[in-house]
């Protein structure tokens, strides 16, 4: 397996001090999810390489930690950088993580709830998403359920203008899940950025886990989103530190999820899509 959203904390406050956004509490690091336990987590349960993906609500917008981890163990990890779309400086910043920290994506997201979402698409942010087009750099999104509407229709307009694009859509794209049949929350505005050859779904232990507590099969939903996007177009991913449960229970929520699809598309899933999107680093 690939684990194509892993979130690391370390207690090295020296030199990795926490800078959470406003309002956000300290984080506990007495348990902290470092590079080195991560590797060995994965050792444990399967997963060959995973995408470290900045934790924005720890360490803000450096991403320091993700990049020095990937730098150290070229041959199982790579990181994933967030980027403040609202800052002068933005397009500079996918550069100086992507060339000289080794980046090999970019996040955008709402790191303060109740942010304007001129983060995703302000003129000032569209220079990101040129930066990322220009250096074959996958973009990262993050969607909740209060601006996703908004979210996934100004994305649409990103693609539109720039159809190149490789995006990559984090949670099931925030959709309700719960809904049931036929098409357990899968909606047009899902649909209509599916139509981009370029976006691919990642799921993850946020809707897996909320499926499994409320007893609702996750396997028709996989499906389902494996319908509209094609499985060589979805990844899983643990969330590991974010998500509660250990990393045995994540993976085995990930293996369990894909299980009724043929063993193509698992490997799609599981392994092809991550290692093609951010992998390029990687034997």
């Amino acid at each position: 397996m690939i684990d194509s959203h892993a979130h690391l904390v370390t207690d090295d406050i020296k030199n990795y001090p926490p800078s959470p956004p406003a309002g956000t509490p300290e984080p506990d690091l007495a348990n902290a999810m470092t590079v080195e336990r991560l590797l060995q987590e994965m050792d444990r349960n399967g997963v060959d390489k995973a995408v470290l993906v900045q934790r924005g609500s720890i360490y803000g917008f450096d991403s320091s930690y993700v990049c020095d981890s990937a730098w150290r163990y070229p041959t199982r990890l790579a990181a994933v950088c967030s980027i403040d779309a609202t800052a002068e400086d933005c397009a500079e910043r996918v550069r100086y993580w992507t060339e000289a920290r080794g980046a090999v994506g970019i996040r955008l997201m709402e790191l303060v709830k109740g942010m304007n979402i001129s983060w995703l698409d302000s003129p000032l942010a569209r220079t990101v998403w040129r930066a990322a087009l220009e250096r074959d750099i996958p973009v990262c999104v993050h969607f909740f359920p209060w601006n996703r509407t908004e979210g996934l229709t100004r994305l649409r307009d990103i693609l539109t203008e720039m159809p190149d694009l490789t995006v990559v859509i984090d949670h099931f794209a925030a959709i309700k899940s719960d809904a049931g049949p036929p098409d357990h929350g899968v909606d047009d505005l899902l649909a209509r950025v599916a139509d981009f050859a370029g976006v691919t779904v990642k799921f993850t232990t946020i809707p897996l886990g909320r499926l499994q507590e409320a007893g609702i099969d996750a396997h028709p939903i996989v499906e389902r989103v494996a319908e509209l996007f094609g499985p060589e177009r979805m990844m899983w991913g643990s969330d590991i530190t974010q998500s509660l449960g250990t990393y045995e229970h994540m993976a085995a929520l990930g293996r369990g999820a894909v299980a009724n699809l043929p063993p193509a598309a698992q490997r799609d899933i599981l392994i092809g899509t991550a290692r093609r999107v951010y992998g390029r680093n990687w034997n």
